[in-house]
């Protein structure tokens, strides 16, 4: 997948979409949104998942 791609993840038992804002070896940087003020306080709207765990979103 390439940078701007829109993604399906899950995240502590909880299923977001984001955009992959930067691509590792084997893994993603993916900016999203969460309405929970703990989750955005904790990871800031960004967090790096495994490729394994990303499905694109049409």
């Amino acid at each position: 997948m390439e940078i701007g791609t829109r993604v399906q993840f899950t995240l502590e038992g909880q299923t977001f979409q984001g955009t992959i804002a930067k691509s590792y070896t084997n893994s993603y940087l993916i900016t999203f949104e969460a309405q929970d003020p703990a989750m955005v306080d904790k990871y800031h709207n960004k967090v790096i998942i495994s490729q394994k765990q990303v499905q694109a979103v049409d």
